[in-house]
């Protein structure tokens, strides 16, 4: 004969209890070492729902840093590279006098005269041939013939335009030495040297003289 549901529960319920009397009295009977403790029984702490409006919490994103790409390394090369060649641009132009035309000492004359530079007389034919600076070219301004003496001092000693020049006369207030500088600036010449005491400093100081016609 089966039995009834109400039963069945009362039966199980009675061997739950006796299941735990017997717990219990196993456990007091225990030394007290081997007795194992009784918390009771705690519900769980409800979890109060969210406020209206306010976002659920989010998982924390973990941290990842990024990766950079490595950057190509250029090859050290073995041979240095070539330097660059100057520009035509860049080489500094030739030195020019500060002024074509300049008057010199009686100091810088005798330089001059030591070191080759050529002479030019700028007095007369008659005074020339009276006495001059040994080795001058006579070059009368006043005198028609001057271009031809000029011509010939040129085929002579072939100066560059700029290569230096003494020009002297009388010194003083002669400005004949200042007329032929003048002349040789129209015809390309940009390095006159006008000797200011002019032939009579030259005979107070001794210096190497000559006499007659070139």
């Amino acid at each position: 004969m089966p039995s009834k549901p109400g039963a069945t529960l009362t039966r199980m319920l009675a061997l739950a209890a006796f299941a735990g009397s017997a717990a219990l009295l196993s456990n007091a009977l225990q030394p007290p070492s081997h007795r194992l403790p009784w918390s009771g029984f705690r519900p769980p702490s409800p979890v109060p729902p969210p406020e209206k409006g306010a976002s659920l919490p989010q998982p924390p994103t973990p941290l990842v840093t990024p990766v950079q790409p490595a950057r190509p390394t250029r090859p050290t090369p073995l041979v240095p590279p070539p330097a660059p060649r100057p520009s035509a641009q860049s080489t500094p132009p030739p030195a020019v006098p500060s002024s074509p035309i300049r008057e010199i000492s009686s100091q810088e004359a005798w330089k001059a005269f030591q070191g080759g530079l050529p002479f030019l007389d700028a007095r007369r034919s008659e005074e020339y041939a009276a006495g001059h600076v040994a080795g001058a070219w006579c070059a009368p301004v006043w005198e028609a013939d001057l271009e031809d003496r000029l011509l010939a001092f040129k085929a002579a000693r072939r100066p560059g335009s700029e290569d230096p020049i003494i020009i002297y006369c009388s010194g003083g207030d002669c400005r004949d030495s200042h007329l032929l500088a003048e002349r040789l600036l129209g015809e390309g010449y940009f390095h006159l040297l006008i000797y200011r005491d002019g032939f009579p400093d030259w005979v107070a100081q001794q210096r190497p003289m000559a006499q007659g016609q070139p």
